[in-house]
């Protein structure tokens, strides 16, 4: 008996190492389990537009194997000078005026990856929020998200319409908070489909539209590590002659996690994309354009394919040389391998020594569960940020200090002064404004408003630090429109508002309240500068509108997106905002 169970026991340990050995040689690595395997073979319909064929091609291939050998680049993992020593973020100083990069990097990315976006902002671009976002990209690269809309989500289970919304709120909030991302509303079932998409927008949209100039464009998937100055380096390295230069790195020549393309190369591959897409073997562009000038007898595009690790798990298997690590999901492991690797931020714009001398433009960018704002909040948003650039100002917008009002047991509307006083010491003034409220007048300056209220207050003991008004006929200020300078006063001001517990939740002023209570205690009063009764200098309800009024607040009792979509297409337009908003007179009774 006890034999019989040794030869059992052989037995299974032969089985199990033989499924193991068979599960390896069938391991696949494609990170979107939706889409199905057999689509990757089938023919693609060519996209619309020219391509002229090459006279000097050979014969397409047939299979999906590269003519020319595979040959690992071993410059990509072991060549010792691309292995920065730090990776410490070395701010720009020096600005670049010249509207040319040396590279133009594109990230597609699903709009689902908000965290994916966070991950590359702070490790590669030293980004960590936008309290003092970018007013020009005055450095060296420049960077945009390429966010494509998915919308396979209905498919599965797990996908809820609650969570869904959730998704969809964050999105309009970050669209709000940053301004470095194209978005096309359009099915992706493969990471790598999108890619001919992202680059023929860089080329023939984003560079003629920005009217600057660049050397290279680097693509890379928002999963994946990527340290750009060894991309730079080994490009440099690459001599090319008077070809152009598409290098690529991935685990197989034919599974890219980012790539390299001169800019001459790239309006090649584009001018040639009917031909080099021809037998459809490919969804990715760059895979297809590596075959296809591989195939070339004279080269025009000198093709380079370096590997690059898949994220499997392990760290100390990660060499330390590699430019890329592909397909990295979890928050935990994008540090310790960005450091692995030795990432080194790049700023996308210079320092501005006077930023503190500056004024920004705040809003939320938080949208409520009700979606009311949804539809109008980012045309809101742009409309202060076309402001703000127009007049040399920063724009910011904030969400977190609303969401986390919920955990506070407050109004989410007291997020307001959260927002104030984590932006506020950044800046000399903050312009606060509602996501209601919209700049009817784009050629105000708001320092003129600073310097009337400076200018007519009468109390001498303290400098105006904050500038409000009080409409016609409330009983108080309305905190939708609010100027606060980035004083010592101001900031001990807010904090006592804060403190002002009875207004947490008291309906309908909440925040207002508390800052009007505060107003009118002796102790605070020397450092507010109040428009008393005033509807037309900074915060201007509809119904007192008059033309050429600075700001117009839509704050109705109902949900006041239509309005606000309907003046912003007037501005737009150059008609006039008067009586929109206002709401007929309720009938007298009989």
């Amino acid at each position: 008996m006890p034999i019989r169970r040794t030869y059992w026991a052989i037995g299974l340990v032969f089985f199990m190492l033989l499924v193991i050995s068979h599960r390896r040689s069938n391991y696949t690595n494609d990170d979107d389990n939706s889409f199905p395997p057999e689509r990757s073979q089938q023919h693609q319909k060519p996209p619309p537009g020219g391509g002229s064929e090459d006279s000097r091609k050979k014969p397409p291939p047939g299979p999906p194997v590269l003519e020319k050998p595979y040959i690992r680049d071993p410059a990509v993992l072991d060549h010792s000078s691309n292995n920065p020593s730090t990776t410490s973020f070395k701010p720009l100083t020096v600005p670049n005026t010249s509207n040319h990069y040396d590279s133009l990097i594109i990230i597609p990315t699903s709009w689902t990856q908000l965290q994916n976006r966070v991950w590359v902002r702070e490790t590669l671009f030293g980004i960590k929020n936008n309290l003092e976002p970018c007013a020009r990209y005055d450095g060296n690269v420049i960077y945009k998200f390429y966010i494509y809309g998915q919308s396979t989500w209905l498919k599965q289970g797990i996908y809820t319409a609650q969570y869904m919304q959730a998704q969809v709120r964050s999105l309009h909030g970050e669209f709000m908070e940053f301004d470095d991302w194209h978005f096309t509303n359009r099915t992706v079932k493969s990471r790598h489909a999108v890619w001919g998409e992202a680059l023929n927008w860089a080329v023939n949209t984003f560079v003629p539209q920005e009217k600057i100039t660049v050397d290279k464009v680097i693509l890379f998937d928002s999963t994946s590590i990527v340290n750009v100055q060894k991309l730079e380096s080994l490009a440099r390295e690459a001599t090319a002659g008077t070809a152009g230069l598409l290098m690529t790195w991935g685990e197989t020549p034919t599974n890219p996690f980012a790539a390299l393309v001169s800019f001459p190369a790239a309006t090649q591959i584009l001018k040639n994309r009917v031909s080099i897409e021809k037998d459809g073997t490919f969804m990715d562009l760059i895979t297809a354009a590596s075959i296809y000038y591989n195939s070339q007898i004279v080269e025009t595009v000198k093709v380079l394919q370096g590997e690059a690790p898949l994220w499997q798990g392990d760290i100390d298997q990660v060499p330390t040389s590699a430019a890329v690590i592909g397909l990295v999901h979890q928050l935990e492991d994008w540090n310790p391998l960005a450091q692995r690797i030795a990432v080194q931020p790049i700023s996308p714009c210079a320092v501005d020594p006077l930023r503190n001398k500056s004024i920004a433009v705040l809003t939320s960018s938080y949208i409520y569960a009700d979606m009311c704002m949804a539809e109008a909040a980012l045309p809101s948003a742009d409309n202060k940020r076309i402001y703000a650039e127009k007049h040399g100002y920063y724009f910011v917008a904030r969400a977190a200090e609303f969401a986390q009002e919920e955990f506070r047991h407050r109004q989410r509307v007291w997020g307001k002064i959260g927002a104030i006083q984590k932006t506020l010491p950044h800046y000399e003034w903050l312009l606060w404004m509602d996501m209601d409220a919209i700049v009817a007048n784009l050629d105000q300056d708001v320092r003129e408003i600073i310097r009337k209220a400076e200018a007519l207050n009468v109390n001498k003991q303290n400098e105006v630090s904050i500038i409000v008004s009080r409409p016609l006929k409330d009983v108080m200020l309305n905190a939708g429109v609010m100027l606060i300078k980035n004083t010592d006063w101001s900031r001990k001001f807010l904090n006592e508002v804060q403190r002002r517990k009875t207004w947490y939740n008291q309906r309908p002023s909440y925040e207002q309240g508390a800052i009007w209570e505060v107003m009118q205690d002796p102790l605070w009063t020397s450092g507010v500068y109040l428009f008393d009764r005033d509807v037309h200098t900074m915060n201007t309800f509809p119904s007192f509108y008059e033309q050429g009024d600075f700001i117009v607040h839509f704050a109705p009792a109902g949900c006041p997106a239509v309005s606000v979509i309907q003046a912003l297409g007037n501005i737009r337009s150059g008609e006039s905002i008067v009586g929109v908003g206002v709401e007929p007179p309720k009938p007298k009774a009989a």
